[in-house]
């Protein structure tokens, strides 16, 4: 399910929310009316008795009324017997003149007594049309809700909006944040305290995601640089202890792979030794460089590891790639790039190289796509492959990283595809 806005969302709850009270409202006004009419009918009826009632004692002709005329009520005889005196009052329909049709009536019916006869009394009058009514009361609800909705909508524009503005801006500064840049936090200056509070925390936390990153950064260095020269006495050692002349076979051959250890411990050091400077920006010097040169020394650098795999290197160039970059960092960028395609190549495999102005193609052939959720972190290995420390694509994007106008993008189409662009 797409997900909403928060505008969005506390506009639709308001909405709905509103047209739900407005519909309790209007039945509960409806019905209020409704008996506020009936009781002031209901007793216009009954003054309307009590005149009657006193004009019969001095008029005895009023009870020759049996039917309804102009003074809208008639006195009906009734046979001798037991009558309650209790009035009733009901809704009835009567033919009206003026709209040729049967109209509703309020009828107040009532049993009275004169001369030991006695006689039926009703009193009729005109009501309210609730068809009517109703018709017009949903169409001045209807532009109630509307207006109401409408107000709502501009509100929620602009009030809401402006209510909300702080909350988009610490959004914005997360989003634009990056751990290990060291850049502030900006203040909002907002006058809500919930907004004053997420803040102060997430500043909190922030300065604390950073004192962890800079000594993770700093054990990384320290330990990488303390580790280069025991590698190194090792090495040597091993190396004196492999030209002793009394040494069997297998204790060479043990020797070797000690070695061979080494020099991945050495490789995994330096890589180490690398990122660390990259990430605390030690690599400041900038000039304008020419990568189709910088790929041609690469390859002939590793020419040794291409020939032993047999693997046909193709250079087409399109054009020349300049970037203005650190000269180092670009001859690390490149290195890893060509190596990583080498090393995780086949025997009797290609390496094509395509240039353009704007984009460097590297091609190595490849069955089954990398996962590139996670090619390019640290440790990082789809193959297992003594050669590889896991860190060589990681230096790559952490070198990207410092320059925004270029972007390292993997796909797969029945090859492995590593793209470096300009954007």
């Amino acid at each position: 399910m797409k997900n909403k806005s928060l505008k969005y969302s506390t506009l639709r709850y308001l909405v709905i929310a509103i047209l739900g009270i407005i519909a309790i409202w209007a039945a509960s006004f409806y019905l209020l009316i409704i008996e506020e009419v009936y009781d002031n009918i209901d007793d216009g009826l009954k003054d309307s008795r009590i005149r009657i009632l006193h004009e019969i004692e001095s008029d005895s002709e009023i009870l020759q009324t049996v039917d309804y005329g102009i003074a809208q009520f008639k006195i009906t005889p009734l046979p001798i017997g037991n009558y309650s005196k209790k009035i009733h009052i009901y809704n009835s329909k009567m033919y009206m003149a003026y709209d040729n049709d049967d109209e509703p009536v309020r009828i107040l019916q009532t049993i009275f007594k004169n001369q030991n006869q006695n006689y039926q009394l009703e009193i009729y009058t005109s009501t309210v049309e609730e068809d009517e009514f109703i018709e017009n009361l949903l169409i001045a609800l209807s532009a109630l809700y509307i207006a109401l909705v409408g107000s709502i909508i501009l509100i929620n524009h602009f009030i809401l909006k402006k209510a909300w503005s702080p909350f988009y801006i610490i959004l914005n500064n997360l989003k634009s944040y990056k751990i290990g840049t060291k850049k502030g936090f900006e203040k909002t200056n907002s006058e809500i305290i919930e907004f004053d509070e997420l803040e102060a925390e997430l500043s909190a936390m922030i300065d604390r995601n950073e004192k962890i990153y800079e000594q993770q950064k700093q054990f990384i260095a320290n330990a990488s640089h303390e580790l280069q020269t025991p590698l190194a006495i090792a090495g040597n050692k091993l190396e004196l202890l492999i030209e002793e002349k009394d040494i069997t076979e297998n204790q060479a051959h043990k020797i070797g792979e000690i070695n061979e250890m080494l020099n991945r411990l050495k490789r995994l050091n330096k890589s180490l030794l690398t990122l660390s400077k990259i990430e605390n920006n030690q690599f400041q010097h900038k000039e304008n460089l020419n990568f189709n040169e910088l790929i041609k020394q690469s390859l002939f650098e590793l020419e040794m590891m291409t020939e032993f795999k047999k693997i046909n290197v193709t250079i087409k160039e399109n054009g020349i790639f300049q970037f203005e970059m650190n000269a180092d960092l670009a001859g690390i960028l490149i290195n890893n790039l060509l190596k990583n395609a080498i090393v995780h190549n086949e025997q009797n495999g290609f390496l094509n190289v395509f240039i353009s102005p704007e984009k460097i193609s590297i091609q190595n052939p490849g069955e089954n796509p990398l996962n590139s959720q996670f090619i390019f972190e640290r440790f990082y290995k789809d193959e297992q492959n003594e050669n590889s420390t896991g860190l060589g694509l990681a230096i790559v994007k952490s070198i990207v990283k410092i320059y925004p106008e270029l972007s390292i993008n993997y796909r797969f189409d029945s090859r492995h595809y590593f793209e470096l662009e300009k954007k």
